[in-house]
């Protein structure tokens, strides 16, 4: 598909088959279709009444993910990662009235704030978007000095085992072993999750990340 933007006329018709056709239902599909997804889902909402900065702020993030492809990986990360460490950080009661709740990119964008689990899924999906291989991608929870538990991106660079961090916390990606204080837990992505080991992954066969398939649930519906 072109990359470069659409109108809105076209986009709404793609929406209405994309997910009437179910491509959003396996991994493969989500993979195959990311930039589609991305962009009808920015589309759909960016001409709906949501105020300037809301209009700005979903076009900022149109741009970037379709007009800045050919620059490498480091420049994607350090783009994504300081364009969603612009938005505020807001704890679920306030934000949702839940106790729990993972947003998707979209609703992040549109209230400009969300805790450190939508700061994950956000720059997870929008590198995806942005063509960084998916197995690179891993959203990790952590705890702070084996304490308050986080959520990070971890991306792993070709030929190495340790991952850079992607934090909502600090907007300079580092290695792994430059945050001592974030002691890994479990991580996943489409692929499945690996728990205390970076190697091997495992299905989620006790749903233990139940609100991941509940927020790829509300990316179909949107």
């Amino acid at each position: 598909m072109n990359k470069k933007r659409l109108t809105s006329n076209f986009l709404l018709p793609v929406l209405k088959v994309i997910l009437l056709s179910g491509l959003f239902i396996s991994k493969s599909a989500i993979a195959s279709h990311k930039n589609d997804f991305l962009l009808s889902e920015a589309n759909q909402k960016i001409n709906v009444e949501q105020g300037k900065e809301t209009y700005q702020r979903l076009t900022q993030w149109e741009n970037m993910v379709f007009h800045d492809l050919g620059k490498t990986i480091e420049e994607k990360l350090k783009l994504v990662n300081d364009f969603f460490n612009q938005m505020q950080w807001a704890d679920d009661k306030d934000l949702w009235n839940k106790k729990d709740y993972w947003a998707t990119p979209l609703e992040s964008l549109i209230r400009n704030s969300g805790d450190c689990e939508d700061f994950a899924i956000a720059k997870y999906f929008t590198l995806l978007a942005m063509d960084v291989p998916e197995q690179q991608l891993k959203i990790t929870f952590v705890r702070i000095n084996n304490q308050l538990g986080h959520m990070v991106l971890f991306y792993y660079p070709e030929n190495s085992t340790e991952p850079l961090i992607l934090d909502n916390m600090e907007d300079k990606i580092v290695k792994q072993s430059e945050r001592p204080e974030l002691n890994y837990v479990f991580s996943f992505n489409n692929d499945g999750m690996w728990l205390n080991s970076h190697k091997t992954a495992q299905a989620d066969e006790k749903n233990v990340i139940q609100q991941w398939a509940q927020m790829i649930t509300k990316i179909k519906q949107e």
